[in-house]
């Protein structure tokens, strides 16, 4: 998927990868013909879009955060964070 973005839309920046980031995403523009900044842009984008389908939810951040007895947590969540309420 190609944006057309003018120019003046975008805003430089400089980043820090890992020498096994670097190589990967050096190997993936070659591989696709597109620049590293056009993927970075591109995963971003793909960021941006999953937030929008998930919506601004803070609660939504924590999922995974924690972990419990087997599947025990996710069944009873509630019970573990507001109390047993039987």
């Amino acid at each position: 998927m190609r944006n057309n973005r003018r120019h003046t839309d975008m805003h430089r920046t400089q980043i820090q990868l890992e020498e096994r980031q670097y190589r990967y995403l050096k190997a993936k523009a070659r591989r696709s013909g597109r620049s590293i900044s056009a993927l970075l842009r591109e995963l971003v984008d793909e960021q941006i879009r999953e937030q929008d389908k998930r919506g601004n939810d803070p609660l939504l951040e924590i999922i995974g955060m924690a972990e419990g007895p087997e599947e025990a947590t996710a069944r009873h969540h509630d019970d573990y964070l507001y109390g047993n309420r039987k």
